[in-house]
């Protein structure tokens, strides 16, 4: 009988409001893999218990949303002591002592856990049809975690013109300690093995897009769209223009999903129930009392609130803008100086709402974006898309209308800055365009960090290196 060999779904509760809820499981070297996975009721456990997994502080929780605000120039401190994440800011983090060591090990944890469900659900008693969407919902979460390590651990695809640059190891099977050591994919492989699960998972989807879980809402579950909205994320980034464009224009046309109005927007950051315009968001259990990702911004919480804009963001936005300073940010002044937390997470414990990771109105960013650069370039269109969310955010702004192509990939950039704020997504904006980051409203050392810093890759786990001596350790470290 198979024995565990890795913890596996031991602590993560993910309430689902029905009997689809992950449970407090027996120690790992006392249940078998075949018990846990004898029925299709044990396989759906662990798939919730793989939706939870997300939301540890090191994934998205803290870490994966405020990185990429907290480095590129979105975020700053408002205090002083015991501050989450200063090694970012400072860009002071080596593999020996890095805030994003327990992301990388945690983030190979849950691939792991999610490689079980993927190998061993198929032997599972129940449905063919339930357990093959079973599956494709797990290799979407392994998509996403992969696409999230190559993010932060690698260069940008197009760092090499080819993406033959190093990337991460891709892990597709249950990993066990005496396995052989694992090497590192290039980061086109590691696109591609992304991309093949998206594509393998969408196929496998009906058109109901629901979950094979129950209780909770379509939203909380990767299903054909959600799915295809990530795909079209993960073909900008690997600069596939047609095909980002074609995916995120599918998702767009299929009027399963619609852009709130100017005066719904600021309200559809509260409350747990998705909005019309939500495509893909982490769920909350009804009990949740920790910290969670909004204790960071509360302006109720004197213990773990830290996050303010800084004054770079906020002077983007216009006096009318819905999601500017007036709207979506609670003040607070201490010690004389004012400060703005947004209210995308204005709360944390009891009233942490979900966190919403992918978006009607990123879509209509990735469409005009890849107009631009895909084979027959459609200004009409990326200037429509732009205007569409520019407008959606201030109605009194006037339309744009730019001809040449680099002014609107600039306009495009700066909208996806302004719409995707605290969203997790600013670093990675600039990496993949190759800008570099500058910082005004700062206080660290480096506030202006050019785009080929080593230090814009975060180092691998030391331990990582000096236990597999197959492991190369990114440049500079």
């Amino acid at each position: 009988m198979k024995r565990y060999s890795i913890l596996f779904l031991l602590t993560l509760t993910f309430s689902l409001t029905s009997c689809e809820k992950l449970l407090d499981k027996q120690p790992t070297d006392q249940m078998s893999l075949e018990d846990i996975f004898k029925d299709l009721a044990g396989a759906k456990t662990t798939l919730a218990g793989a939706y939870g997994a997300l939301l540890e502080s090191e994934h998205y929780l803290k870490n994966m949303i405020v990185y990429p605000d907290l480095i590129a120039g979105n975020i700053k401190f408002s205090k002083s002591v015991n501050l989450s994440l200063e090694d970012v800011y400072l860009l002071d983090y080596t593999p020996l002592l890095s805030s994003f060591n327990a992301s990388y090990t945690g983030m190979y944890s849950e691939l792991n856990n999610v490689n079980n469900i993927i190998k061993y659900t198929p032997s599972a008693e129940g449905s063919a049809a339930d357990k093959a969407k079973l599956i494709a919902e797990a290799k979407c979460i392994r998509a996403l975690n992969h696409f999230d390590l190559l993010r932060t651990f690698a260069r940008p695809y197009n760092y090499t013109a080819d993406g033959s640059h190093l990337g991460i190891t891709i892990n597709l099977v249950p990993r066990l300690f005496t396995d052989p050591s694992p090497l590192r994919s290039t980061c086109a492989q590691s696109f591609q093995a992304i991309i093949n699960d998206l594509t393998e998972a969408i196929a496998t989807f009906d058109d109901t897009n629901s979950g094979v879980l129950n209780g909770a809402y379509q939203q909380n579950f990767f299903t054909k769209y959600s799915a295809k909205a990530l795909l079209a994320k993960v073909y900008l980034y690997s600069e596939r223009w047609d095909e980002a464009y074609a995916l995120a224009d599918e998702v767009i046309r299929s009027n399963r999903y619609t852009l709130l109005n100017n005066a719904e927007y600021a309200g559809s950051w509260t409350g747990r129930v998705p909005s019309s315009e939500s495509i893909f968001e982490l769920a909350i259990e009804t009990d949740f009392a920790g910290t969670g990702l909004g204790g960071y911004f509360d302006i109720a919480d004197n213990t773990y609130r830290m996050y303010a804009a800084t004054t770079d963001l906020l002077s983007l936005y216009g006096d009318n803008d819905v999601r500017g300073r007036a709207a979506m940010f609670n003040s607070l002044t201490l010690l004389n100086v004012n400060y703005y937390y947004t209210k995308k997470y204005a709360a944390g414990g009891t009233s942490q709402t979900p966190v919403k990771l992918l978006r009607l109105s990123e879509m209509y960013l990735i469409r005009a974006e890849a107009a631009l650069e895909k084979s027959n370039p459609d200004f009409i269109q990326a200037n429509a898309d732009l205007n569409t969310i520019r407008k959606r955010g201030d109605a009194t702004a006037q339309d744009l209308n730019l001809t040449v192509k680099e002014d609107l990939i600039t306009a495009v950039l700066l909208e996806r800055r302004k719409e995707l704020a605290f969203e997790g997504n600013f670093s990675f904006d600039l990496a993949r365009r190759r800008l570099n980051i500058v910082r005004t409203d700062c206080v660290a050392q480096m506030c202006d960090i050019q785009a080929n810093d080593f230090r814009l890759v975060m180092p691998l786990p030391a331990e990582t290196i000096n236990t597999n001596n197959n492991m190369i350790q990114n440049q500079g470290y």
